[in-house]
């Protein structure tokens, strides 16, 4: 299985290639969610509220980005963009793992030559 991984330099990256006039990487806030791999990154300037949302949906990564006016709060941009899994590969976002459930099944499969459990 695949799993998204980040930290703030490689999301920023991530994020300045969809967002122009984005702050310096000090001026922004890394966010990881507890028990998730989502991430998410915010920034504000003298004009603009900015966040940046890194998760999977539907086993697809998705990069959502809002950016709202300061005063009224009102949404300026907006979008939402899937992000093809070779260029997080690439950046180093993306990480292989294997649940403890795979895990059991393969010590299963090889103990018996690969026959289900009800087989033995």
């Amino acid at each position: 299985m695949l799993r998204l991984t980040a930290n703030k330099t490689k999301l920023y990256t991530l994020v300045a290639d969809y967002v122009d006039n984005l702050p310096p990487m000090r001026k922004t806030e890394f966010i990881k969610y507890p028990r998730t791999p989502d991430y998410a990154l915010e920034w504000a300037t003298e004009r603009e509220k900015g966040r940046a949302f890194l998760s999977a949906c539907m086993g697809r990564p998705l990069l959502k980005i809002d950016i709202d006016e300061k005063e009224t709060g009102r949404l300026v941009r907006g979008a939402c963009k899937y992000i093809d899994l070779q260029d997080l590969r690439e950046r180093g976002m993306v990480e292989e793992f294997t649940t403890a459930a795979e895990r059991r099944r393969i010590e299963r499969g090889a103990d018996n030559g690969g026959l289900s459990p009800a087989t033995r």
